[in-house]
């Protein structure tokens, strides 16, 4: 999947969030990525608690709709949510990349 590297504005190939990899490095400029947690986590609360609210109200059982909604969002979550989702700067990275702006300040 491609999508917009917040720091370079350029297109790079993003790993799925079923891969295992926490950050992953855009292309042009080097610099590591990761998924908007809070994107992540807010989009699968929204969907699973509306999902499922719509099923309570259609009188079955909440456990069951619950199950449900889960088991839809892991299902529609790689083709309809994930494109949806942005990128942002992994924090040891932005971290270290104040930290080399900083040395090349004093050296310069």
């Amino acid at each position: 999947m491609k999508k917009t590297c917040p720091c370079c504005q350029h297109k790079t190939s993003v790993p799925t969030l079923n891969q295992d990899t926490l950050s992953f490095t855009c292309e042009n400029c080097g610099i590591h990525l990761q998924h908007n947690e809070n994107q992540v986590i807010g989009y699968s609360i929204a969907y699973i608690g509306i999902v499922s609210l719509v099923l309570i109200v259609l009188n079955i059982n909440a456990f069951i709709a619950i199950a449900i909604a889960t088991v839809s969002y892991a299902m529609i979550r790689r083709k309809f949510i994930e494109p949806r989702m942005g990128l942002q700067v992994s924090q040891i990275s932005h971290f270290l990349k104040q930290l080399n702006i900083a040395e090349c300040n004093k050296k310069g």
